[in-house]
């Protein structure tokens, strides 16, 4: 790995519908668009070093909110494209995790994500954290309710301990695609001090070359982490 180059890349997969309209097709075909992405991004990704990626693939504010069609359409998705792509995973050494309240997803979805985490836990060369059914101020709070039903110490590494991505480095990027400006809810403890990279690309067309533009941006900050 490079010197500059983060450990630890977090993405927030945005466009997928707008691509999709655009194109005058459903949110279904631009989620199976942004799936494709997702793959060659980590391909990508492993290829120059990073050892994590954490993916924003479904908020809890989505789940709850977005119509039944469509999270049914991308939580098909997430079936058939965990299923196409393990054995592509599995060739490039790469192992997954899931972040976020998965007992809340239908049986069949729930058993797909863990048959991958199980097929894909020998990966030695990258690990990839899907955020399914993911919110960050959840996360904080079921944190907290550990240390309190634990009667634990509350101190930043005790906390920690409770967080999904328990053992894992923050990120040291975090990258947000199709020209919004904000974090929505993601990762908002570990990404404290975390760079910020925002760029108009929707989902679907965001490739190793526009990553590349996104970690040549971070080759150039300088990180202080507040002092």
């Amino acid at each position: 790995m490079k010197k500059n180059t983060p450990a630890h890349v977090a993405i927030i997969m945005d466009g997928n519908r707008r691509w999709a309209k655009r194109r005058g097709l459903s949110p279904t075909e631009g989620h199976r668009k942004g799936v494709d992405a997702l793959i060659k991004v980590v391909e990508y990704a492993a290829g120059v070093g990073i050892k994590y990626l954490t993916f924003y693939t479904l908020s809890t504010e989505n789940y709850k909110n977005r119509t039944r069609e469509e999270i049914a359409g991308l939580l098909n998705l997430i079936e058939e494209g965990i299923k196409q792509h393990i054995p592509r995973l599995k060739k490039n050494g790469v192992k997954v995790n899931i972040f976020g309240e998965i007992g809340a997803l239908p049986v069949v979805t729930r058993l797909a994500i863990k048959g991958a985490v199980k097929q894909l836990s020998g990966g030695k060369r990258a690990t990839i954290n899907l955020a399914i059914n993911y919110g960050g101020r959840a996360e904080i709070i079921r944190a907290a309710r550990r240390l309190a039903e634990k009667n634990l110490q509350f101190t930043e590494e005790e906390f920690e301990k409770g967080l999904y991505s328990a053992d894992l480095p923050d990120p040291e990027l975090v990258i947000r695609t199709g020209g919004r400006r904000r974090l929505s809810n993601f990762l908002i403890w570990q990404a404290a001090y975390s760079e910020l990279y925002f760029t108009d690309t929707l989902w679907p067309d965001f490739d190793g070359g526009q990553l590349q533009k996104a970690l040549k941006d971070y080759a150039n900050q300088v990180r202080n982490f507040g002092r």
